[in-house]
């Protein structure tokens, strides 16, 4: 790994673990099924989602070499829920650079009460130099209630 991977890998890892452990609390609210158990309120199940989905974006994000922060360049519309349960939230990501790059970004979905829903990575490849382009970001599972998105880390590469 270089030492400008490793910095970045850092840094982002340092970033998306702040947010989600500031975003991390237990919510009677947060119930649904999916491909895995979904946390049902009780704090050692919520824990273990939130730290399984925090394990993957920051596994997702630290593989990326010569990447630069680029979490202004990226904005999550507001999140509703599919036909399935999953909620969704359109992003969008303006590339100011002279080149064409792909980003990929972290996106953390909270319940109405601020508490950790979920987490996931979406890859936006080949947004255009000066332009922008869109990608959407789905829950792993189904989720209930109000939901909101928010990115909580973004690379472009």
């Amino acid at each position: 790994m270089t030492m400008r991977r490793s910095a970045l890998a850092a840094t982002v890892a340092g970033a998306l673990s702040v947010t989600l452990l500031a975003g991390c609390r237990s919510s009677p609210s947060a119930t649904g099924s999916g491909p895995e158990p979904p946390p049902t309120g009780s704090g050692g199940e919520v824990s273990s989602a939130v730290s399984k989905a925090q394990s993957a974006a920051t596994s997702a994000l630290s593989e990326i070499s010569d990447g630069v922060q680029a979490n202004g360049d990226v904005t999550a519309g507001p999140a509703s829920l599919d036909s399935d349960g999953h909620a969704m939230s359109q992003l969008t990501v303006k590339n100011d650079t002279d080149a064409e790059h792909d980003y990929t970004v972290s996106v953390i979905f909270d319940g109405s009460d601020g508490g950790l829903l979920d987490v996931v990575v979406v890859n936006v490849k080949k947004v255009p130099a000066h332009g922008q382009s869109s990608g959407t970001a789905r829950s792993t599972r189904k989720l209930s209630g109000t939901v909101t998105a928010r990115v909580s880390a973004a690379v472009r590469h």
